[in-house]
């Protein structure tokens, strides 16, 4: 797949506002680039030509099979973080979590750290990046008000 980038220079932060090209790029895999810069009229602007493979792919329910209508609800919820945190930290949402893992923890519904440790895929190193904030989403879902 292919997409095509045009970035304009902000004169007001006198630079170029990458952010676009961040989030496009979150869950893509770069296969090959091209940028090029032109000037039009005293405007400046960077224009990339991204070859690309989807990480995630778009339609795959596979892990919403088995879920009841409130799994759902809060794995859409989880899904919504995890798309939120990605693009605060820069990285791509499967390094947070994968569907599948997130499916699992809507299934487990753990309500502490040691119950996080139960799910495949969620080690010591991102129970201790996220671990708190997914046991809060969890907890704070199944609070009676």
């Amino acid at each position: 797949m292919f997409k095509i980038i045009t970035i304009p220079f902000n004169r007001i932060q006198k630079g170029f506002d990458d952010e676009v090209l961040n989030k496009f790029l979150l869950n893509k895999k770069v296969k090959s680039h091209r940028t090029e810069f032109f000037e039009d009229g005293g405007d400046k602007y960077w224009t990339l030509m991204v070859e690309y493979d989807p990480v995630l792919q778009k339609g795959s329910k596979k892990e919403e099979e088995h879920l009841d209508e409130s799994q759902k609800m809060l794995l859409n919820r989880l899904k919504a973080w995890r798309k939120d945190k990605a693009g605060k930290d820069g990285v791509p949402v499967y390094i947070i979590g994968t569907n599948k893992e997130f499916a699992d923890i809507v299934k487990e519904a753990p309500k502490s750290l040691e119950a996080l440790k139960n799910i495949k895929g969620f080690g010591q190193n991102k129970i201790s990046r996220h671990g708190k904030e997914i046991v809060e989403i969890v907890k704070g879902f199944f609070e009676k008000p």
